[in-house]
């Protein structure tokens, strides 16, 4: 074994007392340092290690600018869907042309003489062609008020023909109309001059008629609402099928108010549950409209680009859904133009409105333009153009010869 010299050994000493010195040194300066310095370390480590991981994704590192972008960005988003909700107009694709009010017309002739004859309270409308189909419980009749004449006539006496008020009328192509008789838990159909073809009943499922819709191959759909359900009639009045019941739930009801026919199916108005629900023709439940924007729904109809237009009795308001959204209001509580006291009834035909106007003694019609004209979210148009300006651009190229049409018939004197 190896033996060292003392000179070894004292060097040996030495060097592990440097080594000592120089560790305990360089823990006392690290406690020392400057955090700056810490810092100019770190960014050179940064620098150093720059580019990599480049191909990482990036939304596992977000910095606080991107961050703080995406938060905005959300509350816009929330803003608009809030927007929507509270403006609904600003945005509408539904476009009203010339509203116009039609109180009553002429009755007699140059033997009996001539006389004009107002409506007193309309509760029920329907229209084909130049005919406006009243059903006017003041008068007790079905009224037919012919729009290219002005002229009026009574088709049906009501006096005796039903036990209390009709709910609805619908006019087919042919002329004939369908009435409810609710109180009398029945449906009657007439020909054109007010005779009857037939009468649609059901001791067992058919209480309250309040609602008919006429399919193409003349099968009858009857909302009842007692049982809140639907019956399908054949045309020889039999019995095929119902859809619906009673309940809270998809596909149930409670005290239905109204029913119509529209792409989707049976849109169905009830006064409690869920306010408006839609049907397939074979009773399947498809979707339900907004809740709360319809309180009380007492009439509806659709259109071919399946707008649904709710008469509200709550707040006198007609509103515009698009597939179940809220998407325009129409009209207002009032006596003047497109201004309503107690909406009874609605149909739709050949792209007008009309509008039983029960208390104010009126129908109200007004022209829709036959397409949506701006999307209903996130309108794509030329810059420095608004939706107000795009739809009046295209009023005036569709439908201006209709509007010169309609302001010369409201400028002509009411006669008294």
């Amino acid at each position: 074994m190896p033996f060292s010299s003392p000179r070894q050994s004292w060097l040996k000493i030495v060097l592990v007392f440097l080594g000592l010195t120089q560790l305990f040194g360089c823990s006392i300066t690290r406690e020392a340092t400057d955090p700056v310095a810490d810092d100019e370390a770190a960014a050179e480590l940064a620098d150093l290690f720059e580019g990599i991981g480049d191909d990482a994704p990036a939304d596992e590192a977000v910095t606080p600018e991107q961050a703080s972008e995406e938060v905005l960005f959300e509350e816009m988003l929330d803003a608009s869907d809030e927007a929507s909700l509270e403006m609904p107009t600003l945005i509408s694709p539904v476009t009203i042309y010339g509203w116009e009010a039609v109180n009553g017309g002429a009755v007699g002739n140059i033997v009996t003489g001539k006389t004009v004859s107002r409506f007193l309270r309309p509760v029920a409308v329907a229209a084909q062609s130049e005919y406006i189909y009243v059903v006017d419980m003041g008068h007790e009749a079905v009224l037919r008020y012919d729009q290219a004449t002005g002229r009026l006539e009574s088709v049906l006496d009501l006096k005796a023909t039903v036990k209390g008020e009709v709910a609805d009328i619908y006019v087919a192509h042919d002329f004939s109309f369908y009435l409810t008789d609710t109180d009398g838990s029945r449906v009657l159909q007439y020909d054109r001059d007010g005779h009857l073809i037939q009468i649609f009943r059901n001791h067992f499922n058919l209480v309250k008629p309040v609602a008919i819709a006429v399919m193409d191959n003349a099968d009858v759909i009857v909302a009842d609402g007692y049982y809140d359900h639907l019956l399908r009639f054949n045309s020889m009045g039999k019995l095929i099928a119902t859809y619906g019941g009673r309940g809270q739930g998809v596909a149930e009801f409670l005290n239905i108010l109204t029913m119509a026919k529209g792409p989707d199916g049976f849109y169905i108005g009830s006064r409690m549950g869920r306010r408006v629900q839609v049907l397939s023709e074979r009773g399947e439940y498809r979707y339900s409209f907004e809740e709360g924007k319809a309180v009380f729904p007492v009439a509806v109809v659709v259109d071919r680009d399946n707008r649904s237009f709710v008469a509200d009795q709550m707040d006198g308001l007609i509103k515009v859904f698009d597939r179940g959204r809220l998407i325009a209001t129409l009209g207002g509580v009032g006596t003047g133009k497109a201004q309503f006291k107690r909406i009874n009834d609605l149909w739709l035909n050949d792209g007008f409105l009309y509008v039983a106007d029960g208390l104010n003694g009126r129908i109200h019609m007004a022209r829709l333009v036959p397409e949506k004209v701006v999307p209903m979210l996130n309108p794509v148009r030329p810059l420095g153009e608004s939706v107000e300006e795009l739809s009046t651009e295209i009023q005036q190229e569709s439908l201006e010869p209709v509007s010169q049409e309609i302001e010369q018939q409201t400028e002509e004197p009411a006669t008294p």
